[in-house]
């Protein structure tokens, strides 16, 4: 492992270790979240060599995505929820418990922004226009490269969930209800070319949809291909219901989106 990378994962350990918490289902939940880092860290770091960057900037990919949703930790502890809404912007969070807690010291002050730039920004539906001006091309690079790398991940932690046996986790889901209702308003994100929003969610069922809507904002081809590839789009499709409209939706998302065979 790269020295600046060996150094963010000790400090990631250690800070994860002081939010610990001995009651079973919370522990659940956060080491839910600490392994999510620990695989968006991968996914950056492969999504970084599909694209063949400097070895500098794999390297802050590795800790953008480590870090990147370490404002988790302390949002469940207070508020016991994963939801932004109904507590804090982790995003937010995080780059001030990286500060606080001196996470990026081991960093150069440029490469400390960038990494912070990537967190602060990768849960936000639309990412800013000062950054996709292009005037900075690395922290663009790397924060759609984090935004991608988090999107995959999310995907596996969510069929995990819905392939579970037992009721749905409530904080996982974000207190939807499992009713296998569906957003028409999400189908037709998905097919005007956005990402759907959470504030049209109106069951447990509509994490699939959100999650299939995602493909419009994935930034590289690597990503879109893994998407298909790891078997995820058929995956959520697999979750929502049997009806003539989403059945017309999983035939169109395959011809407009799989990529083609090589």
């Amino acid at each position: 492992m790269p020295e600046l990378l060996e150094a963010a994962s000790a400090w990631f350990e250690a800070y994860f270790r002081t939010q610990a918490d001995d009651a079973p289902e919370d522990a659940v939940h956060l080491e839910l979240k600490r392994l999510h880092c620990r695989k968006v860290m991968d996914e950056a770091a492969a999504l970084a060599e599909s694209l063949e960057l400097s070895t500098r900037l794999r390297e802050l990919a590795a800790i953008a995505g480590l870090c990147h949703d370490v404002g988790r930790f302390p949002q469940y502890r207070r508020y016991k929820t994963f939801s932004d809404p109904q507590s804090v912007n982790h995003a937010r969070l995080g780059t001030a418990t990286l500060s606080r807690h001196d996470g990026l010291g081991e960093l150069s002050p440029r490469d400390r922004t960038l990494v912070r730039t990537a967190i602060v920004v990768h849960n936000r539906r639309l990412l800013p226009a000062a950054l996709l001006s292009g005037d900075d091309p690395e922290a663009l690079t790397l924060s759609r490269l984090v935004r991608d790398a988090d999107k995959l991940d999310i995907v596996r932690v969510m069929l995990d969930h819905f392939q579970a046996d037992g009721p749905k986790d409530d904080v996982v889901f974000l207190g939807q209800p499992d009713t296998g209702r569906y957003s028409p308003a999400i189908v037709e994100d998905i097919l005007t070319g956005r990402l759907g929003s959470y504030e049209n969610m109106v069951s447990a069922t509509d994490f699939a949809l959100l999650i299939l809507s995602w493909i419009n904002d994935m930034a590289y081809p690597w990503t879109r291909k893994q998407f298909f590839a790891r078997g995820h789009v058929q995956g959520l499709f697999d979750q929502l219901p049997d009806t003539p409209d989403l059945a017309a939706l999983r035939t169109w998302y395959f011809e407009r989106h799989a990529p083609a065979a090589s």
